[in-house]
């Protein structure tokens, strides 16, 4: 069994006249919700072998919040380009080519990318994916033969689901 962790990036700071999207930052309420799901995924002792991260900022910020949580070293994430500048195809084609060895990746990126690559790897449709949620797919098979439609959701995860 392989899974796989979809996490949308955390709240950004649109404060900055003139900031390129891909330099943004994140905003107070942003780091706020990805310390309740680091929180959230340290309690239930969520291991990671790779973390596939798109190289936005805002991306790598939301990552090095989580970390620890997933008691992974930032040193040993791979952050991609076509994380940011790709669709879901090119996501799919980086989990296929992730070392057979690996039973749990972590993808950190941006929608609609990550809302459309949920839906097409479990069949579900779902009405929003805001930030900083965390979803949980199980792949029965390995990387190598990951499948759309043929993956299962076992959890989809919102930091207002955590907020006491």
């Amino acid at each position: 069994m392989k899974q796989i962790f979809l996490l949308r990036h955390a709240k950004s700071d649109w404060s900055t006249m003139g900031q390129q999207d891909f330099d943004r930052g994140l905003a107070s309420r942003g780091i706020k919700d990805i310390s309740l799901i680091s929180d959230y995924v340290k309690k239930n002792n969520f291991k990671l072998d790779e973390v596939l991260c798109s190289s936005a900022n805002r991306t790598k910020e939301t990552f090095d919040l989580c970390a620890d949580g997933f008691d992974f070293d930032i040193k040993n994430a791979k952050y991609y380009d076509d994380l940011y500048y790709g669709n879901h195809e090119s996501i799919i084609d980086l989990l296929v080519n992730v070392n057979q060895s690996a039973n749990s990746v972590l993808v950190v990126g941006h929608n609609p990318t990550m809302h459309i690559l949920l839906e097409q790897l479990t069949g579900l449709s779902i009405i929003k994916y805001p930030t900083s949620t965390l979803a949980q797919i199980i792949l029965q098979k390995e990387w190598k033969d990951l499948l759309l439609n043929k993956c299962e959701l076992k959890l989809f995860l919102r930091p207002k689901e955590l907020k006491s």
